[in-house]
C-alpha cells in the first residue's frame, strides 16, 4: 500500500499538484491578514484573529475544492493516459488502488493543513501580535482538514461513477462545496424549513462548523447566545462525518472495481 501511495505521489509531483495545494492554502491569508489589520474581528486579534477566519471560512471552501479537483486527477489518470490495460496485468486489486488514491487526498489536505498553519503565523507576525495557543490551533486545524477531506469523498463517488470530464467534476465539486458552506453560515439560522434542518444537520460543513463554534465562539458574547443551541460536541461531529466518509469510502471502492474489472 506505501509503494502504491508514493506512486500516486510521484503522479502529482510531476504535474506540480503538490505546490498547487500549498499555494491555494495561501491564497486566503493575505486578504485574512489584511482584514485583521483593519480592526479585530470579534474578540479575537493578531494571529487568534487570522487563524480563526483560515479555519472557519478559509478551509471550508479552499481545501474541498482543491481535493475534488485533484481528485478528478487521480482518477482519470489511467483513463486519460491509456494505462488502464497496464494495471489489469500487475497482480494489485482495484480495491487497493483505489484506497492508495484516497489515502494521498488526506496527505495532500494534513500538507494544506501545515501551509494553513504557518501562514497564519506568518500573518499574526504582520498583525503585531504574539503566537499563542499554537499548539491547541494546530490540533485543531488538522481535526479540521481530516473532517473536511472526508466530507468530499462524497464528490469522489459521483466523480468515479460518472466517470466524465474534468470540467465536469470541477462544476460538481464547486457547486457541493458551495452549497455546503453557504448551509453552514446561512441555513441553520435562517430558516425553520424541515427540510433545510434536516440538511443542515447530515451536510458535513454545518455539522463542522457547529463544532467549530465552540472553539472561536468566546462565552458570554451576544453570538454564544445566539448559536449555543446549535453547538455540537467534537464527538458527535466525528462519528457523523466518519459515518459519510466510510460509507462513501466503500461506494467508491466497489464503483472503481466495477469500472476497472
Amino acid at each position: 500500500m506505501l509503494k502504491l501511495i508514493q506512486c500516486e505521489m510521484r503522479k502529482l509531483k510531476r504535474k506540480h499538484f503538490v505546490s498547487f495545494v500549498v499555494f491555494a492554502a495561501l491564497l486566503f491569508p493575505i486578504p485574512f491578514t489584511t482584514l485583521v489589520l483593519a480592526g479585530s474581528v470579534g474578540n479575537f486579534t493578531g494571529f487568534e484573529a487570522v487563524f480563526g477566519l483560515l479555519a472557519t471560512m478559509g478551509m471550508p471552501i479552499m481545501l474541498p475544492a482543491v481535493l475534488g479537483i485533484i481528485a478528478a486527477m487521480l482518477f482519470f489518470m489511467e483513463r486519460d493516459n491509456d494505462t488502464l490495460k497496464n494495471l489489469r496485468t500487475i497482480p494489485v486489486s482495484p480495491i487497493k488502488i483505489a484506497t492508495a488514491k484516497i489515502a494521498v487526498l488526506y496527505i495532500l489536505g494534513l500538507i494544506f493543513a501545515v501551509a494553513t498553519m504557518l501562514s497564519s503565523m506568518v500573518g499574526g507576525l504582520i498583525a503585531g501580535s504574539e503566537l499563542t495557543n499554537i499548539g491547541e490551533n494546530f490540533g485543531i486545524a488538522i481535526i479540521t482538514t481530516l473532517l473536511y477531506t472526508t466530507s468530499i469523498l462524497p464528490v469522489v463517488i459521483a466523480i468515479v461513477g460518472f466517470n466524465r470530464s474534468y470540467i465536469f467534476s470541477v462544476i460538481l465539486t464547486f457547486f457541493y462545496t458551495m452549497f455546503d458552506f453557504m448551509l453552514a453560515y446561512g441555513g441553520m439560522f435562517a430558516t425553520t424549513d424541515p427540510m433545510m434542518r434536516l440538511l443542515t444537520s447530515i451536510m458535513p460543513a454545518p455539522i463542522i462548523y457547529r463544532w467549530q463554534a465552540t472553539q472561536f465562539v468566546d462565552p458570554g458574547t451576544p453570538a454564544y447566545s445566539v448559536m449555543e443551541p446549535y453547538f455540537l460536541p467534537l464527538w458527535l461531529v466525528v462519528l457523523t462525518v466518519v459515518i459519510i466518509g466510510g460509507l462513501s469510502y466503500l461506494a467508491i471502492v466497489r464503483i472503481y472495481s466495477k469500472r476497472e474489472s
